[in-house]
């Protein structure tokens, strides 16, 4: 199992890196049209902000899985290692919750954005929404796998140390 969620993980890595590169050559090749040849790109703004939103979105599960969102960990350090744990559960639950609303609220937009066309790109504009149902859903595996688990994962202080073997 471990080695499938790496699998998309690694995946999603990829598209993410690929997104994050995208966004920076449409900016810089607008900028670069704009101040040079004094003419910009039309669907710069659009594909940028989309490029943003799908980064944002599927970078969520990555940092559920790893650990790397806010966690306040004082109570449950006061805790013993079964009241640390169930204290772990009982937020990872919530949090699971909280995702399917997300996710609700999201294939509801996808549902009602679907006809509506974007200004400059030939696509609707459910494609702001795509990334936060496939964000949600990989973000509710993780967390099913976190509350299995049962303890938080180890976090350190060194960015690198998160980074995909």
């Amino acid at each position: 199992m471990k080695r499938y969620l790496d699998g998309v993980d690694r995946g999603l890595t990829g598209v993410i890196a690929l997104l994050m590169a995208t966004l920076v050559a449409v900016i810089t090749a607008d900028v670069a049209g704009r101040y040079m040849f004094g003419r910009s790109i039309i669907f710069a703004s659009e594909l940028s902000r989309l490029c943003f939103i799908w980064i944002t979105f599927l970078v969520m599960p990555l940092g559920i899985a790893r650990g790397l969102h806010v966690a306040i960990t004082t109570v449950p350090d006061m805790l013993g290692p079964k009241g640390a744990a169930f204290a772990y559960r009982l937020g990872v639950a919530i949090v699971f919750v909280l995702m399917i609303v997300v996710l609700s609220g999201a294939v509801v937009s996808v549902k009602a954005r679907s006809i509506e066309p974007l200004n400059t790109l030939p696509i609707s504009a459910a494609w702001y929404y795509y990334p936060l149902v496939i964000g949600s859903v990989w973000s509710l595996v993780h967390l099913i796998v976190r509350f299995i688990d049962g303890q938080p994962v180890g976090r350190t202080d060194s960015p690198a140390e998160h980074a995909l073997s």
